[in-house]
């Protein structure tokens, strides 16, 4: 029947529906910065590894989960989202959440009947998390999980990056996923920071790169 669903799912397959690939937010369509840090030469397979583990470490796999954290734990949605948005380091980082932020804001009000609406995407995260009250900490777990495994494949059509190293590499960054995760239970809006500044000036100047087959 259509309409929102009505029937209690199991909490993981929840989370394995909404991080998953086919998920229809769009995000096979951004590269966060790494096109350009390709173009660069800066990122290449031997050192991709190293840039996505200083992103989740420094950059936005931190920050994303403190803010789905913030969302989840009942503050105040539109706050939280504008603190989102005033962190982002570029337009390009702020269309990267804002356009898949929207998208499923869409699935959560069509198929779960939670009325949100132009969130920023960690933030809509948190705030479906907190509807349906799923496990936050595995949400943020499979959450980095799915960004690692999203840019990897952007890797794998820039780069000579083989689908056993792909795989590898995902497989490698996956209990940094975990640490910080469990790093970030105990933290709040006050302990967002970035020291990814090479990530986020290669997101800056993705802007004007051309070719390019990416939006961000």
């Amino acid at each position: 029947m259509d309409g929102p669903i009505r029937t209690p799912t199991d909490p993981i397959l929840t989370l394995a529906q909404w991080l998953s690939p086919g998920f229809p937010i769009g995000a096979f369509a951004y590269s966060s910065g790494l096109e350009q840090a390709i173009a660069d030469k800066v990122v290449t397979p031997a050192t991709v590894e190293d840039w996505l583990s200083d992103m989740l470490r420094e950059g936005n796999g931190m920050s994303d989960a403190i803010l789905i954290r913030a969302a989840a734990s009942g503050m105040d949605p539109l706050e939280v989202d504008q603190t989102a948005r005033a962190f982002c380091p570029s337009r390009e980082r702020l269309l990267e959440i804002d356009a898949q932020g929207a998208a499923f804001c869409d699935q959560l009000r069509a198929n779960w009947g939670i009325d949100v609406t132009n969130l920023t995407y960690p933030v809509a995260l948190g705030v479906g998390i907190r509807h349906l009250d799923l496990p936050l900490t595995m949400a943020v777990q499979m959450y980095l999980h799915a960004w690692v495994a999203a840019v990897v494949a952007a890797c794998q059509r820039l780069m000579a990056l083989g689908q056993t190293e792909a795989q590898r590499i995902v497989a490698a960054l996956s209990p940094l996923c975990s640490e910080i995760a469990a790093q970030t239970e105990t933290r709040t809006l006050d302990d967002l920071t970035s020291q990814s500044f090479a990530a986020d000036i290669a997101a800056m100047r993705h802007e004007t790169l051309s070719p390019r087959i990416f939006r961000t």
